[in-house]
């Protein structure tokens, strides 16, 4: 069997996965069955935490953080849902940052661990959907357009300015294996208009498209829909 650990950022979580009583639980099982399938965890949030509200927000969004890492990890490393209960039951009774849990806390956290892997509904779906987007070289995290005004000056500098440019800088940042890295290119205003227009081509393919999905009845996952 596959050997699991839990790393240091879902500690918390999974902590207060096992703290909550099973009331609570059960409660918080039952909002995740019916959940709509948000990519993002914030929309999954402010989605869930009405129905859960004696669960801190704080704390909803660590033990939410660290249940889609399980679904996730169920799906990239194709585990069957018995060596997730029991590796990460190993894992935990393991690792010194669990020693304050008592056996029935551990014991507690196999049962609801299997509860939890047995709901085959929008968690399931949007962890499949967070890791389609994140399958690739290089994801892109942000970008940023700098306007400069290069002058042009005349062949005796002391003569001043003859003209000047527009230029533009496009800085994009992303992600790939080695960690987080950024590049520069210069554009002029021509570019920029490409640019836009290809974009805004891009934005109406993807409504043509979500809405032959619609017509299908096949669920579209907008990674920014945040209300149903």
């Amino acid at each position: 069997m596959k050997k699991l650990t839990i790393p240091q950022q879902y500690q918390l979580g999974i902590t207060s996965f096992i703290k909550i009583d099973e009331n609570l639980f059960n409660k918080l099982l039952n909002s995740l069955t019916e959940a709509y399938p948000f990519i993002s965890l914030d929309s999954l949030v402010l989605e869930i935490s009405p129905k859960v509200e004696e669960i801190d927000i704080n704390d909803l969004q660590e033990i939410l953080r660290a249940i889609r890492s399980i679904y996730s990890l169920l799906t990239e490393e194709n585990l069957k849902k018995s060596e997730i209960v029991e590796g990460f039951s190993d894992a935990i009774s393991n690792d010194d940052a669990f020693l304050s849990l008592s056996d029935e806390e551990l014991s507690n956290f196999k049962h609801r661990l299997n509860k939890l892997l047995a709901i085959d509904g929008s968690i399931t779906i949007s962890s499949k959907a967070r890791g389609l987007l994140q399958e690739y070289d290089h994801i892109f995290l942000k970008s940023r357009i700098v306007t400069d005004v290069r002058p042009i000056f005349k062949s005796e500098i002391k003569e001043g300015i003859a003209g000047a440019l527009v230029v533009h800088t496009l800085k994009i940042e992303y992600q790939d294996a080695s960690g987080l890295r950024e590049f520069y290119v210069t554009l002029d205003s021509n570019d920029v208009q490409n640019l836009q227009s290809q974009i805004s081509e891009s934005l109406v393919e993807s409504d043509v498209i979500q809405s032959m999905l619609n017509k299908a009845n096949v669920l579209y996952l907008d990674p920014n829909f945040n209300s149903k």
